[in-house]
């Protein structure tokens, strides 16, 4: 099933997705050291007006140092009306991400990790709460041929000012303890490892209020949490039911700059 930003209904519940991200418990991350995707061989070209000059000749902004600029007038412009509002939205997460489009302090990672769930959340736990009263506990297994960085910004264009190349998408799936070790494991010995965290997380979480979520993203991060829901049980519960229960789609697919 694919989710667009066209669905309008429970109009309280996008209210919701106003406020802040609650905090996520983060109980397990690995690397897997995946061949991730980088910019530092691509040229950058100015982030306002798109303008490919010798890379020497843009300048840097100051608080990011990502953000590179041809004149002062496009930083300035770019700032204040740039894509999504402009660059004082996006500025920390250029920052976090840096001109490599690598992710590297772990707490950067915590936050770039629930920076992707909230921007899926609407989606995702109503998902996980109607997928729990059919088959029972289970966890959301998020997964995308994106990096986290790639996945971690506001909108598609790189630390390169220049756009990405390909749609970023996420895939969902709500599996149980049991699915995991026949199909997940089997494909991927290496998450085996978050078996006795995983099934910790699923026998424990509470349903009314929370759900258990493993990320795997291409740059080879992966990471165990558990995570609150928003909306609330009642609405997720509502909303499940009419996206999904009457879904015959094994898995949830989502276009992140579609939502």
């Amino acid at each position: 099933a694919t989710m667009a930003a066209s669905d309008n209904s429970k109009d309280a519940a996008y209210d919701t997705l106003n406020a802040p991200m609650p905090s996520i418990e983060w109980l397990q991350c690995i690397e897997l050291g995946y061949d991730g995707a980088s910019s530092s061989e691509i040229t950058p070209v100015c982030f306002g007006c798109g303008l490919d000059p010798s890379p020497t000749l843009l300048s840097r902004c100051s608080k990011c140092n990502t953000a590179g600029y041809c004149s002062r007038d496009c930083q300035v412009k770019d700032w204040k009306t740039g894509t999504g509002g402009g660059h004082k939205h996006a500025c920390s997460a250029y920052k976090r991400v840096g001109v490599h489009m690598s992710i590297q302090r772990q707490e950067d990672k915590a936050s770039a990790r629930k920076d992707v769930f909230q921007r899926i959340r609407f989606y995702a736990c109503p998902y996980a709460v109607q997928k729990e009263s059919m088959l029972g506990r289970g966890f959301l297994f998020l997964q995308s041929d994106c990096t986290l960085a790639e996945l971690s910004l506001p909108f598609p264009k790189s630390s390169s000012g220049r756009p990405m190349s390909k749609q970023r998408a996420i895939l969902l799936h709500y599996l149980t303890i049991g699915e995991y070790d026949s199909e997940v494991c089997r494909e991927d010995f290496e998450l085996a490892s978050f078996r006795s965290k995983l099934q910790e997380a699923v026998d424990e979480y509470n349903v009314e209020t929370h759900v258990a979520v493993l990320m795997r993203f291409r740059c080879g991060h992966v990471a165990l949490g558990v995570v609150p829901l928003v909306p609330d049980y009642a609405m997720c519960k509502s909303l499940g039911r009419d996206y999904f229960e009457n879904s015959t789609a094994g898995a949830l697919h989502l276009n992140l700059d579609d939502l």
